[in-house]
Order: C-alpha cells, then sequence, then structure tokens
C-alpha cells in the first residue's frame, strides 16, 4: 500500500452520474451497449429540450485500443478520429479532457483508439513507484469537466487490466453485460470483478456494481437464462445484480450498425424507409438503396427498456 502523499485529491461528488461498461472478456456486447446507451440519453434529453450542438449533456470515453466507438458513431477515419492522442496526452498531463463536441445531438465523446492502447506503459514510465497516481489517471482528467454533464459513459477495454483499472477508478457505477455461456460468465465476469474489488479497495470506495446485462440471447430462451442466472449467482455471490431487461441476439442488426455507423435506435427509425420486397426484387429500388433489419426496432426497445432501468436502479441506489 502507497502513502496518502501518492493519491491526488479527486472531487468524488463530480463523478456520481459516471458509468462503465466493463468485462473481463471480449465480445459480450460492453461497446455496444456504452455507445447505445450514452446515445439513447444524449437523444432523449436533446428531444426534450433545446440542446445547442457544440454543447453535449451526455459525455462518452473510449478507453479502448480498438477504438470501437468510432465503429458505432460513424466517426472511424474521419477527420476528428484521432485514434486517441489527445486522450493519451490528457492522461500523461493530468490535463482536463477535450471531448469531441456534438458527435451526435447531446452527446460528446472522447475519442479511443491506438494511443490509448499505449497509455499503460506511458503512465508507469511517467509516474513509476505512483501506482495510484496511475490508476487513478483518468479521474484526475475527467473530474475537473464531469459536471459539465448529466451522464458520462465509459467504455473500458476487454482482456487489458491496466486499461480496465483506469477505466474503473474514475466510476461511480459498473454495468457487466455477460453472454449467456458458462465460459463467458466464469471467465468475463470473474476477471473484471477481480478488478472491480482491487480497484475498490485501493483507489475508488465510491465505485459499486449496479448490474449485469444478458446481452445477445434468445428473447425466449428461458432455461438458458435460468442457467445464467445460477452461474451468475455462483460467480458474484448473488443474483440480485442481474437487469430484468434482456438484449436479444440479432447478428444482422449488429452487423448493419457498425456498417452504416449508426445506433440501434437510429437503425430503427431507418426501417420506415425500406423499400418493400417487391421493389428489391424488381431492381427497381436501384443498386445504392440502404436496407437495414426490421430486428433493428425489436433491439432498440431493448436497449430502451435496458436504459430506463440502469438509471432508475442507480436512483433507488442512491436513495437508498
Amino acid at each position: 500500500m502507497l502513502d496518502d502523499d501518492d493519491v491526488p485529491p479527486i472531487d468524488w461528488e463530480a463523478l456520481a452520474n459516471t458509468y462503465v461498461v466493463a468485462n473481463g472478456k471480449g465480445g459480450v456486447g460492453k461497446t455496444t451497449l456504452a455507445s447505445n446507451f450514452a446515445g439513447l440519453v444524449a437523444a432523449d434529453t436533446a428531444a426534450d429540450a433545446d440542446i445547442d450542438s457544440d454543447t453535449g449533456n451526455v459525455l462518452l470515453i473510449d478507453v479502448n485500443g480498438q477504438g470501437n466507438v468510432g465503429r458505432d458513431l460513424g466517426y472511424r477515419g474521419t477527420s476528428i478520429d484521432d485514434e486517441g492522442s489527445a486522450f493519451y496526452e490528457a492522461l500523461r498531463t493530468g490535463k482536463p479532457l477535450e471531448p469531441v463536441s456534438g458527435v451526435r445531438p447531446g452527446l460528446d465523446v472522447v475519442i479511443g483508439g491506438a494511443h490509448i492502447g499505449a497509455a499503460p506503459d506511458m503512465l508507469q514510465a511517467t509516474y513509476r513507484m505512483q501506482q495510484h497516481r496511475q490508476v487513478l489517471a483518468l479521474a484526475v482528467c475527467l473530474a475537473p469537466i464531469a459536471r459539465h454533464y448529466d451522464l458520462v459513459v465509459i467504455d473500458s477495454a476487454p482482456e487489458n487490466p491496466p486499461l480496465q483499472q483506469i477505466a474503473l477508478s474514475a466510476a461511480r457505477w459498473m454495468i457487466a453485460p455477460t453472454r449467456s455461456d458458462r465460459a463467458s460468465i466464469n471467465d468475463g465476469l470473474g476477471s473484471i470483478s477481480r478488478q472491480f474489488q482491487l480497484v475498490r479497495k485501493a483507489v475508488n470506495p465510491h465505485l459499486r456494481l449496479l448490474g449485469v446485462v444478458l446481452f445477445g440471447s434468445g428473447s425466449a430462451s428461458k432455461q438458458i437464462h435460468r442457467r445464467a442466472r445460477t452461474w451468475v449467482a455462483e460467480e458474484l455471490g448473488d443474483d440480485a445484480y442481474l437487469f430484468d431487461t434482456i438484449v436479444r441476439y440479432s447478428e444482422a442488426v449488429g452487423q448493419d450498425a457498425r456498417h452504416h455507423g449508426r445506433l440501434v435506435h437510429e437503425l430503427e427509425e431507418a426501417v420506415a424507409s425500406n423499400p418493400n420486397f417487391w421493389d428489391l426484387r424488381s431492381g427497381r429500388a436501384g443498386t445504392d438503396t440502404t436496407v437495414v433489419s426490421a430486428t433493428s426496432v425489436s433491439v432498440a426497445e431493448d436497449l430502451a427498456n435496458l436504459a430506463r432501468e440502469i438509471l432508475t436502479r442507480a436512483a433507488e441506489e442512491d436513495a437508498a
């Protein structure tokens, strides 16, 4: 354990509305959930208020060397995609984050990518024996701007404990998506649970596990869900962490979202513009016609229900 002098002062109240989406295993819907949760809340708030396009009320932070938030939001490879360079510099210097504004109405983004993958090595070299300072790098940069936002969502890196610790150390609430198979629950939840306990004990006693989301599961697979609930209880000691909402499986929706750079509720809106079957078959719709999966309507409903459940549970936990 390090001396208190190694721990920088953090405005923990400013981070009270910060959620980290985390799992120790990849491919469990983590980035999809983070992007869509942030995007849904931003869109909902923007629809109810006159929000300046240069000012967001929701902040999404991509703490991932893969930078897949950029695929979900469609900015990958564009002029705003610096692959995490500005984010890296903020972590290195300890200066406040400077998000990219207006990626969607009401939504600002701290861009991730390859530079963030190198951040743990840089922090270790910069702060050497100050291990707590390394882990709290994001909290230091986020706290000064967090009060500007109603909601902050952090997408963390799978299978990368140093980046996971940096993300967990800046959050109040952890949400853990998982597939329903035993390997995802035992390996993914087991791994992130260990990082959660380490961070909570060492640097961030305010961190709480808000819940576990079954992601990409058949909506009618009752037996599978019962088994998954049992395995979650074995791993975490209680099945009460499971959210009621299950995000159903749809490979077509996942492909459409990343291909078009749209969030699922944006795909839902595009379904109404799909050409009818006969026009497609006859060729009258044109070769450049965009067709998106109609299943996006159901998946968008799941994600909207989950967003409401997340915010409701957090409010109840705070009030308890």
